[in-house]
């Protein structure tokens, strides 16, 4: 990722603010379908979750009941619970990368 970030500062005449600003666009480009897989998501947890209060409530007093009642939501909602993480752990080492990079050819 170094050499990216010089190869693209001298693309852009020695600036090297400007090579952060191209890779980053390039990368938020790159990882664009993992985000929205995050926020497609995201939105049916949102969606989920009056059903989800109402099993609380239910079921209060059933830990066990209310994991299995919650596990049967997700099925039958096509929901995946880590669909929310995945994406994010994904983007999590390129970003520490570019940061790394930055800061090494500082």
């Amino acid at each position: 990722m170094i050499n990216g970030l010089l190869i693209m500062s001298k693309a852009f005449g020695g600036s090297f603010g400007l090579a952060v600003i191209a890779l980053t666009i390039i990368l938020n480009l790159i990882i664009l379908p993992l985000t929205l897989r995050q926020l497609r998501s995201t939105t049916s947890m949102q969606a989920l979750q009056p059903k989800l209060q109402e099993l609380q409530k239910k079921y209060a007093k059933d830990k066990q009941k209310l994991q299995q009642e919650t596990m049967k939501l997700y099925k039958e909602s096509g929901f995946n619970p880590m669909g929310c993480a995945f994406p994010m752990l994904i983007q999590f080492p390129i970003w520490i990368a570019l940061y790394q990079s930055v800061m090494q050819t500082l």
